[in-house]
């Protein structure tokens, strides 16, 4: 039972996706890709931390850049960790198995009389290749 005033709300939203090889490929490629641009990163600090000491005027200049450039450095390191973790996980997961891909914030409108609970509770979207196969209240999908 809906009344005169709504209003629009944000609520999550679970993507889950069926396990193919499409999808692992995609994975790979995208992987690929983040440790590609993360790894041209490290070699453009490195090269930027030769220059540092010819062009700060002072020496504690240098050391805060310095000290930016490696913390922006080990960020980096740990970021190809990840990647490389991913990338082994990826190669395991089981074909036809659901595998949650991320969270996205959905909006819905809300009316006067409307469940609250019902409307801004969690949802699912399950696709396979791309292709949304269901849309279902949070935990229905299995």
């Amino acid at each position: 039972m809906s009344g005169g005033r709504s209003v629009t709300l944000k609520r999550s939203v679970t993507i889950k996706v069926i396990v193919t090889e499409k999808f692992k490929q995609y994975m790979l490629f995208e992987i690929a890709e983040a440790r590609k641009n993360a790894e041209a990163r490290l070699i453009q600090i490195d090269q930027q931390l030769g220059q540092i000491s010819k062009l700060a005027e002072s020496e504690s200049g240098q050391q805060l850049i310095a000290q930016k450039v490696d913390s922006e450095k080990i960020q980096l390191k740990a970021t190809l960790a990840d990647l490389e973790a991913r990338e082994k996980a990826v190669h395991v997961l089981a074909l036809d198995t659901h595998f949650i891909q991320g969270n996205i914030d959905g909006f819905v409108s809300v009316s006067e009389g409307d469940n609250l609970y019902e409307k801004l509770g969690g949802m699912e979207i399950l696709a396979k290749d791309g292709v949304i196969q269901k849309i279902s209240p949070l935990g229905a999908i299995s």
